[in-house]
């Protein structure tokens, strides 16, 4: 997906410009004619532009500022050009207040706000325009703001537990690390001096230590530079391919402990992005690819991409997704019960409910199995490195006899 500054007309003959995400020109002209704007000239938003540069200022916090004032506004039956004025005005961030008084520019040149929302995909998500464009023709424009506004205080509070619950483990692995580092850097090169100097046979435990304090002081920042580079050249790959990418997400859901973690991260997102799309009268095909994009990983997009074109096709999503062995059996049998009672938005709110309340609990037990072997570990190798350094003491001491 790019994103392409692009000029046009529309159907009244008045010029538009903006930008907008697509696959290429073609897309891009397909999207725009969708809208009644006709492509006249587009190019590839370069980094750093003017019109990227104000959707930078999106935060999830003034996201939900601005979801909260205009829910308000709109439910009272503030005109629209108005309660973005207001917004632009009383909001916190400044960088935000410049998006949204080009929303309310365009808003009073006639076009709908999702429509001039689109225009900005940095500061408002595919997601976030589509729920807009749904309260905007169905009459319900206040309660999608609600809902957006629901839906970012659901994430700050997942991330808030899920960072309360990874602080202390974080310090300890720090100071872990740091105190192995001085340990070998300082401490470990005064001894090999010492018994250096005395000439004494070292046995294997203490040239071990030996060599690895002589790696760490020679060979870490080495070490560091090239797992960095490494991991570069990884993140570019898997942008640029799609077979990297599903390999690199294949193997971290493979992980032992954390993949499932991931896992139920994804699944948590899933759920409450589509339940969230869906009510807001969605379609069940247009909810599945919009979700498709922010489940953040490349094998559940895929599984989520053939959802939609089951669904397409005719198939129940319950069935589905019992082709694919990523979706737990608790999603699917509340899918099922969803479809047979006509409340799928409700079944599906109700999996990433308990989701929601399992993940904490999966972090922290995961993180209280990290807690004692990073103890452990610690205790481990400061046993060791002084088992190195007592054994030719008393090899020669015993000499000494």
């Amino acid at each position: 997906m790019h994103t392409f500054l692009f000029s046009g007309v529309d159907q009244h003959g008045r010029q538009k410009t903006g930008q907008l995400g697509a696959l290429d020109e073609t897309d891009l002209e397909k999207r725009l004619r969708d809208q009644g704007v006709w492509l006249v000239d587009a190019r590839k938003a370069r980094r750093g532009s003017t019109l990227i540069r104000r959707g930078e200022g999106a935060s999830r916090r003034a996201l939900t500022q601005f979801c909260t004032l205009m829910a308000f506004q709109t439910r009272v039956g503030i005109p629209l050009a108005t309660a973005l004025e207001t917004v632009a005005h009383d909001g916190e961030s400044r960088a935000f207040a410049g998006l949204v008084k080009e929303l309310k520019r365009r808003v009073e040149s006639g076009e709908s706000l999702a429509d001039a929302m689109e225009m900005y995909p940095r500061g408002f998500g595919t997601n976030f325009v589509q729920l807009i464009r749904a309260g905007e023709r169905g009459g319900s424009l206040p309660e999608s703001f609600l809902q957006l506004k629901a839906h970012f205080e659901w994430q700050d509070r997942v991330a808030s537990e899920v960072k309360q619950a990874t602080i202390y483990p974080l310090v300890v692995l720090l100071a872990t690390v740091v105190f192995i580092g001085i340990l070998f850097t300082f401490v470990v090169p005064k001894f090999v001096t010492l018994l250096g100097a005395v000439k004494v046979p070292l046995p294997a435990p203490t040239r071990l230590v030996f060599a690895a304090s002589g790696f760490v002081r020679h060979e870490a920042a080495r070490g560091a530079v090239v797992l960095g580079l490494g991991s570069g050249v990884l993140a570019w790959a898997s942008r640029r391919s799609a077979t990297v990418a599903r390999q690199l997400d294949r193997a971290r859901l493979g992980l032992p402990l954390v993949g499932p973690l991931v896992r139920l991260i994804v699944l948590t997102r899933f759920a409450h992005n589509l339940a969230l799309l869906y009510r807001n009268g969605v379609s069940l095909p247009s909810a599945l690819e919009l979700v498709g994009r922010v489940v953040g990983s490349r094998l559940v997009a895929d599984a989520v991409s053939d959802l939609r074109r089951c669904v397409l096709q005719g198939t129940t999503l319950s069935d589905a997704m019992r082709r694919h062995a990523l979706f737990p059996g608790l999603l699917i049998r509340l899918t099922v019960v969803g479809e047979r009672t006509g409340q799928l938005d409700e079944a599906l709110e109700q999996v990433a409910g308990y989701y929601n309340e399992l993940l904490p609990r999966r972090v922290k037990q995961l993180l209280g199995l990290l807690e004692p072997a990073l103890i452990l570990g610690l205790v481990g190798i400061v046993g060791f490195v002084a088992l190195a350094v007592i054994l030719p003491v008393l090899s020669l001491m015993q000499s000494l006899r």
